[in-house]
């Protein structure tokens, strides 16, 4: 009876030989190259022959060889990784900010961490955490982060940009749309289609985007020697912005032909309250206007008139103040981008 081999390697040995990783050096003999030249072939910025770099490339996927990325970020003392702290997730406007902003960092050659903070929190409680990452840039969109911490990150090296958001610190950079002459825009353009009695749905009175939009919207009007008859604060959400058209449009209230909205989700809870709930006609009785210009708002069960956000521009601003150190004393630390008014069937 033939006798069995016996068992050599225990299955932890096997694994741990299955799993053996192959390393640049052991790329660079096969090739018969330097291991500085295998590195090279995977930086696109990187100096080296077409021909060589794909050599080094087709052996490299052949033996399932990929460069340690963490180790070549201490060996660079960055990192790549850009962390973007976000709230309001709800909002179908910022799951969009987030798909534009991790393709547009990827192309820099970057990546992406991401943290989320309650809708309308702050960032504070997140960044010594967030800082433990050694990120190489912060953006912060629909959340709020103290001159405090912002400091702490400037002490740490770590740029700072808010996204969305026009923060009052010289130190900090913003990038945002123009929300005021935006607005602006949109009192003239309901003011030109005969509207006489516009109303106003507000998010949150402490965040910039709001009291920009607003104020363009009250300049406006009042270049035409018009006012807002009336202010609701709709929260940003959908069923806040029913509760605000159920306010707006409820018995004893003055007529109103027009509604403009911070956001377009409060905008879509306007017209469904208007829709469901009476007999006004829109865009006949009632005018309606959102901001953002989110995918829903150009459905044709919606068709919403809205401010177009330039979202990938801004984004692109963005990403490039982050290697931009702080705002020096004589550069603005305020980038404003225009968008435009996309006119659809509510208005």
């Amino acid at each position: 009876m033939p006798h069995e081999r016996a068992a050599t390697e225990s299955p932890a040995q096997s694994s741990q030989l299955a799993v053996t990783r192959i390393t640049a050096r052991d790329l660079a003999q096969r090739l018969g190259v330097a291991t500085s030249t295998v590195t090279r072939a995977f930086d696109a910025q990187s100096r080296i022959s077409a021909a060589v770099r794909a050599r080094i490339l087709a052996m490299a996927d052949e033996l399932g060889y990929r460069p340690n990325a963490i180790a070549r970020s201490l060996n660079r003392r960055r990192t790549g990784i850009v962390a973007l702290v976000m709230g309001d997730m709800s909002n179908p406007f910022y799951p969009a900010v987030l798909e534009a902003f991790s393709l547009q960092l990827r192309e820099s050659g970057q990546q992406l961490l991401l943290f989320v903070v309650p809708a309308g929190g702050d960032a504070d409680a997140l960044m010594p955490q967030l800082l433990q990452y050694q990120v190489d840039g912060i953006v912060v969109t629909a959340a709020r982060l103290s001159s405090h911490m912002s400091e702490l990150c400037a002490r740490q090296g770590v740029a700072v940009v808010f996204l969305n958001r026009r923060v009052d610190d010289p130190t900090v950079w913003s990038v945002c749309c123009d929300n005021q002459r935006m607005a602006a825009g949109v009192a003239e353009y309901l003011v030109g289609q005969k509207r006489r009695a516009c109303a106003f749905v507000s998010g949150d009175p402490d965040v910039s985007t709001t009291a920009d939009r607003l104020l363009g919207f009250e300049q406006g009007l009042a270049v035409h020697g018009q006012a807002v008859v009336a202010r609701i604060h709709g929260g940003y959400s959908y069923e806040g912005g029913r509760a605000a058209a159920a306010r707006l449009f409820s018995a004893g209230q003055p007529a109103i032909d027009a509604v403009f909205c911070a956001n377009d989700v409060m905008a879509l809870g306007v017209l469904s309250h208007l829709r469901m709930n009476t007999r006004l006609r829109v865009p006949e009785d009632v005018a309606v206007v959102g901001f953002d210009d989110i995918l829903a708002a150009g459905y044709p069960e919606h068709g919403l008139t809205t401010v177009h956000q330039p979202v990938s521009q801004m984004i692109a601003c963005a990403i490039r103040l982050l290697g931009a150190g702080r705002p020096a004393g004589s550069t603005p630390a305020l980038y404003e981008v225009p968008g435009h008014l996309v006119r659809r069937s509510t208005a």
